[in-house]
């Protein structure tokens, strides 16, 4: 799971995921520090790892090699949004190699 709203929204996020879950918090949209409910944390047994992503300039940097290496994602296979749960119950298989793409 991931979160994005930081220390407002942790407990939300925390109550919203299965027990065992893994919740990465990569924002602090509400915040920079605050409160860990800890407690709640432990009883549903998840883990909370924090990370920083690159700044955006990092981003354009990496845009600019890909499209200068000529770089592509391997595409396994594309589904409209009517056969969402169709692209779901695929990824779920595990059966693609690639990226699954939904198109509008």
């Amino acid at each position: 799971m991931v979160e994005v709203g930081g220390p407002a929204t942790l407990a939300q996020s925390i109550m919203a995921g299965r027990p065992g879950a893994h919740i990465a918090l990569i924002g602090v949209l509400t915040g920079r520090s605050g409160e860990v409910p800890t407690a709640l944390l432990m009883a549903r047994q998840q883990r909370l790892q924090g990370l920083i992503v690159g700044s955006r300039q990092h981003q354009l940097d990496f845009v600019k090699a890909l499209e200068a290496l000529k770089l592509r994602p391997v595409i396994d296979r594309s589904f409209g949004l009517a056969d969402l749960a169709e692209a779901f119950r695929y990824q779920e298989s595990g059966a693609h190699f690639g990226k699954i793409c939904v198109t509008v």
